[in-house]
């Protein structure tokens, strides 16, 4: 009887355990998922604000260049924000239309303001982003 009891106890107790490693691992491929997706959106929008930015240093331009970056950059711009956390969701939005309101601002001093205010939202862009890959990793450990 005693024998039985303890295979018994054993079973169980190995079944738990079993249980317990799976949903840790469960839990670690689910984070793991969800910050290359992260980081792939993140690489994307980065890329597209990269291309669009570098029109400024480029000598012959047309409207269509800027137009066919902006299309890119508001697309990736707003994929990015649906992988993201709420407040860089928004942030990420308010850049991209930050710029495009700069671009096709007709006023100077207005233009001025609009690009200082999406440098502005750019700083705290990268620090949320940041904070959120600090956050997974944070996540990832409470498994």
């Amino acid at each position: 009887l005693a024998g039985v009891m303890t295979t018994s106890v054993m079973g169980w107790w190995s079944s738990s355990q079993s249980s317990e490693i799976t949903t840790r691992q469960a839990c670690i491929t689910r984070l793991d998922n969800q910050e290359q997706n992260f980081r792939a959106k993140a690489d994307l929008f980065l890329s597209s604000l990269g291309g669009f930015v570098s029109l400024t240093g480029h000598t012959e331009l047309t409207f269509d260049d800027y137009n066919e970056r902006l299309d890119q950059l508001m697309k990736t711009g707003y994929a990015f924000s649906a992988y993201a956390p709420a407040n860089l969701s928004v942030v990420s939005r308010n850049m991209v239309n930050q710029l495009k309101s700069a671009i096709k601002e007709k006023d100077d001093q207005t233009s001025r303001q609009l690009l200082e205010s999406y440098y502005a939202t750019y700083e705290k862009w990268s620090t949320q982003f940041q904070d959120a890959l600090t956050q997974v990793e944070s996540d990832r450990k409470g498994c």
